[in-house]
């Protein structure tokens, strides 16, 4: 027998959680009921649920529901707790694709040249019938590369046409693609829609190639080395995929746990998960 340990931790539930339920209209777009409610909703054939009682509507009412077998309510109930407390403890969290949560200010960021290097937690809540654990938390470490100056600043507006921008500050989206940037003023793409902002408020995302074009080539080593790809001696970092895992698993743990669920509910973070493989005989 020989233990593998995959980017996965057990993630395990106690208590009843208490989620809102209101119909679902024939036809009815969750993005505009989400908006009209206030909340992130949750859809079945005919109903929405959502974690807080819902806006706009006269027809919500609470259900209680056991944690002993979590199912899609669950984990709905849980990616949003994770989400809010991120929140509440001052932190950037957002969805992405597929019910994934992003999480950022867990560990401490970088400086590398002129840019700056952020430490991104992604995870998925999901369930595997051949692990004994309520659900499994599947995580990934990321390293956002942002320009360090804001695209107030006359050399970073110069190259940031057709890019993605990131907010630092304000309340505006969380991101989108600079259109044109005039003077304190970016124009920012977000789906079809445009919008007018601060300049001071957003920085400039980056990748190799605009770093290489910015910067030049060592530059782009420096990050490289900062972001664990690349050794000291310029040398691809054989290690690199360990130490990702590694640090997700400290992004992880840095979340508050316990996380309270509405209701008496609770989830706590257990290890890693080991998976065995058995050598046929």
């Amino acid at each position: 027998m020989s233990g593998l340990f995959v980017n996965a931790y057990d993630i395990a539930f106690e208590g009843d959680v208490t989620l809102w339920r209101f119909p679902r209209l024939d036809g009815a777009d969750k993005r505009d009921a989400e908006l009209n409610a206030g909340v992130s909703l949750w859809t079945d054939a005919d109903t929405f649920w959502c974690t807080r009682k819902p806006a706009g509507t006269s027809q919500a009412r609470s259900v209680s529901l056991p944690t002993a077998d979590p199912g899609g309510l669950v984990l709905f109930a849980a990616r949003d707790a994770l989400i809010e407390q991120a929140h509440q403890a001052g932190r950037d969290a957002w969805f992405g694709r597929g019910g994934e949560m992003h999480f950022m200010g867990l560990l401490a960021s970088q400086t590398a040249d002129r840019f700056v290097l952020e430490p991104e937690l992604v995870v998925r809540l999901v369930q595997e019938e051949f692990v004994d654990a309520d659900a499994l938390a599947v995580v990934r470490a990321r390293t956002r590369w942002r320009s360090q100056e804001p695209l107030a600043s006359p050399e970073v507006a110069a190259r940031a046409v057709a890019e993605r921008a990131v907010r630092l500050r304000g309340e505006g989206p969380r991101r989108g693609w600079v259109e044109a940037v005039a003077g304190e003023e970016v124009r920012l793409r977000v789906g079809p829609a445009v919008h007018s902002l601060a300049a001071a408020d957003y920085a400039l995302i980056v990748g190799s190639r605009s770093v290489v074009a910015w910067r030049g080539s060592e530059a782009l080593r420096d990050l490289n080395i900062a972001s664990g790809v690349l050794t000291v001696s310029n040398k691809r970092n054989r290690y690199a995929v360990k130490d990702r895992f590694e640090t997700a698993g400290r992004m992880l743990r840095a979340l508050t746990w316990p996380v309270p669920l509405p209701g008496d509910a609770t989830i706590t973070l257990g290890k890693p998960v080991a998976i065995r493989q058995q050598d046929s005989a």
